[in-house]
């Protein structure tokens, strides 16, 4: 829905009225801060002046994106009075927080639990320890248990000591030999932040149970070491236990009767800048000096001590938003190029895993002008490529995430912690962006593209490699891959037999390691050899006879339009890049409109193909579509499904329900037959739908095709003879030109070799 501002209490309501009761166990004696007559309050942004008056009366921000649009704030009553006369439209969401959060702290004591003693079993949970949110307790009592019981991958280590006298403990992980790479993932800069903790335990559990099993994780953890440091801010994680849940910095006594500086704006490296505040009572408080708080200062030595850093991640919440450098200036840092092509790994990584989408960007432009960070600092001051991630989620739950997004919100990040360790232990990012092509022209490929940067050291010359055979056996033909424009390199498979399986990898050499696609050792790509044939396509620069609205569509706006579309942070600036400007999206809204403007409301809106030739048997349908669900104030709670008919459309089956918030155009490849029964009378459509209350939906649709891939009679090059069949004729061919540039080089590289022979072999009969 467009976004008239709803009564919804976005991240509070969500927090007290599900995720606390629930999160955890209690502590053992309670004295928290009720925040008693506060409010929360989301207010719409229409200016720099709106944003710089909401600053000024709130202290505590909850929306970490603080843009044009909604935005939520914690206010006193008498700011809530100023508001009130400041003239920005605003809307309270909770009017008195206090009640809320004693009734939810209550329920917490009601139901018991072993505070910061910690869980069932003397402080360490057995294979629930991901149930329920722990303890510092029971954290560092989990780190010794890792240490007792994986003696041989584990080593307990202590950086310094809080304020409060709390040790800041981590663990290594890993077999590799003393001086050799090391990745880190700390979190809890900021105490309330519990998913990011969470997160960094998952990370150390997941290592350590899968190391002998997993043969990516075996192959990291055998060249490299992994440091994870869980609570970074120990004595303010205890604060969010024991008294204000919604605590974020140190516990420092500033002598003017407030308390705290922000950890994460306290390091050296451009201190003092943008997005950190002088003033010792707000959350962005920098600090008297940089590395004034033993926290930082504990891990200022850290980067010091270890020279082979080669990685690092440091865990936040919430906003799902994968952030490099720089935080300090919007200016882009060095090897930008390479930080984007790394995040894109992590975040189409955690696509994967669960399917949300995470933002990537550099954290100033993306997020905000914060300095004095641990990632401006890891990078500036130590060079050691390095991110912030925002776990789940945009909104709804908040600081406060539920017990049940535990696991989900975890095993994705570590999916992207993995992308991080492998490429930066290694060097290189390789990247296809769209996925690896599925098929390639049998007698002349196109050229395998990808992207690779170094991300550490350099490239060596000539260190992209192409490494491919026919079929699943033999050894691999290696081909230098040409870098082209935009860190592009290229290299084709030579002629392959049409129908053959052609298996292959990509690996690039820098000045620390070899980087290696796919990532897992022994793995491989599959592109199938084959004749394609374009019976159909259209690229919507004229209408080729599409019709919108179909029985039920109830959508009130958003309907499906065919134009050059006006971008937002929900649509399309432009088309797909085929050859045109025009596409078919959902709504047109003004330039410089809102993430809302003519987004999808109402219901369902439905866009439908002209009748289709697909009688081929090996017909494949291909289109490139945009869809984004991931803003509004009920973020990812709707989908899109494209569906396809045989029989002109009496009756539809489902292709795709699409989840995916890409925020780019992706494109997708069905079989038609895997569905329907081929015919001359295929359609297909794509119901864009908005049933959810304060859900922001835009979606887009172009370069629809109809391929046809098969071989053509006698087409194959390994019958070399011309008979039609390939037999022991073609093989005494290969045999007898063996190692010369003979009739049997069939791959077309200047010598017959076991390439050759196995293209025969794969093609006999």
């Amino acid at each position: 829905m467009s976004l008239p501002i709803r009564r919804r209490a976005h991240a509070i309501l969500a927090w007290t009225a599900v995720a606390l009761a629930a999160a955890a166990p209690a502590a053992a004696q309670w004295r928290p801060e009720y925040h008693d007559g506060k409010s929360v309050v989301r207010a719409t942004i229409r200016s720099a002046r709106d944003l710089r008056t909401l600053l000024t009366l709130s202290r505590d921000a909850f929306t970490h994106r603080l843009d044009y649009g909604p935005a939520d704030f914690l206010f006193e009553p008498d700011a809530l009075e100023a508001l009130r006369k400041s003239g920005i439209p605003f809307e309270i969401l909770v009017a008195d927080i206090g009640p809320l959060l004693r009734a939810d702290h209550e329920a917490r004591d009601r139901e018991g639990g072993g505070g910061q003693g910690g869980g069932g079993d003397g402080g360490v949970a057995g294979a629930d320890f991901f149930a329920a949110f722990r303890t510092i307790d029971e954290i560092n009592a989990r780190l010794d248990l890792y240490a007792v019981t994986r003696p041989d991958l584990v080593a307990p280590f202590t950086i310094g000591t809080s304020l409060e006298g709390r040790p800041i403990r981590g663990i290594r992980i890993g077999k590799a030999p003393a001086g050799g790479p090391v990745v880190l993932f700390n979190a809890t800069q900021h105490a309330r932040e519990w998913g990011a903790t969470t997160t960094a335990m998952y990370i150390a559990d997941r290592l350590l149970s899968s190391y002998g099993t997993d043969p990516r994780v075996t192959a990291l953890l055998d060249r490299a070491s992994v440091d994870v440091i869980p609570v970074c801010n120990p004595d303010g994680y205890v604060h969010t236990w024991t008294t204000n849940r919604l605590w974020r910095k140190n516990r420092r006594i500033n002598g003017d009767g407030t308390f705290g500086v922000d950890l994460n704006r306290n390091w050296a490296f451009q201190w003092g800048g943008g997005g950190a505040s002088a003033v010792p009572n707000d959350d962005t408080y920098r600090g008297p000096s940089p590395f004034s708080e033993p926290e930082s200062a504990a891990l200022r030595d850290y980067f010091i001590a270890n020279t082979t850093l080669a990685g690092h991640i440091d865990f936040h919440a919430y906003s799902q938003l994968v952030l490099s450098p720089w935080g300090y200036t919007t200016a882009p840092a060095p090897n930008n190029d390479a930080f984007l092509a790394l995040g894109g790994e992590m975040k189409d990584a955690i696509r994967r895993t669960n399917g949300l989408n995470y933002t990537v960007g550099p954290i100033a432009s993306t997020l905000y002008i914060a300095s004095g960070s641990s990632v401006d600092h890891a990078y500036g001051a130590h060079g050691v490529p390095s991110y912030t991630i925002e776990v789940r989620d945009t909104g709804t739950y908040g600081f406060v995430m539920p017990v049940t997004e535990i696991l989900p919100n975890a095993t994705e990040n570590f999916a992207a912690a993995l992308e991080l360790a492998d490429a930066t232990v290694d060097g290189a990012v390789i990247r296809f962006a769209a996925g690896a092509p599925t098929t390639v022209q049998y007698d002349a490929p196109a050229p395998i593209v990808a992207e690779v940067r170094a991300i550490r050291g350099t490239l060596a010359a000539d260190g992209v490699t192409l490494h491919w055979r026919v079929g699943s056996s033999g050894a691999f033909t290696e081909s230098a891959m040409a870098a082209g424009a935009g860190g592009s390199y290229g290299a084709a498979f030579g002629a392959v037999p049409c129908g053959s399986t052609v298996q292959w990898f990509v690996t690039a050499r820098t000045s620390v390691g070899t980087g290696r696609w796919p990532r897992t050792p022994g793995s491989f790509a599959s592109t199938l050899a084959t004749s394609t044939t374009v019976t159909f396509e259209d690229t919507f620069e004229t209408n080729a006879g599409w019709t919108v609205g179909a029985a039920g569509d109830n959508a009130t706006s958003g309907i499906w339009t065919r134009a050059d579309p006006v971008g937002t942070a929900a649509q399309p600036e432009n088309d797909s890049a085929d050859a045109g400007a025009l596409c078919w999206v959902t709504g047109q809204g003004a330039v410089g409109g809102a993430v809302g403007a003519a987004d999808v409301d109402g219901g369902t809106t439905t866009l439908v193909s002209p009748v289709l030739d697909a009688s081929s048997p090996e017909s494949v349908l291909s289109y490139r579509r945009w869809y984004s669900n991931n803003t509004g104030s009920a973020p990812n709670a709707d989908s899109m499904p494209v569906q396809i008919s045989g029989d002109g459309g009496a009756t539809w089956v489902t292709l795709e329900d699409v989840v995916e918030n890409a925020g780019a155009w992706v494109e997708k490849s069905f079989r038609v037959a895997d569905f329907v029964a081929p015919s001359a009378n295929v359609r297909v459509r794509f119901q864009a739908r908005d049933l959810a209350s304060g859900s922001v939906v835009e979606a887009g649709v172009d370069f629809v095709r109809i391929l046809t891939t098969a071989c053509p009679p006698g087409g194959d090059p390994a019958d070399l003879d011309g008979d039609g069949t390939v037999d022991s004729q073609d093989l005494a061919i290969v045999l007898n030109g063996w190692g010369t540039p003979g009739p049997g080089d069939i791959d077309g590289n200047g010598t017959v070799d076991s390439a050759d022979l196995a293209a025969v072999l794969n093609s006999w009969g």
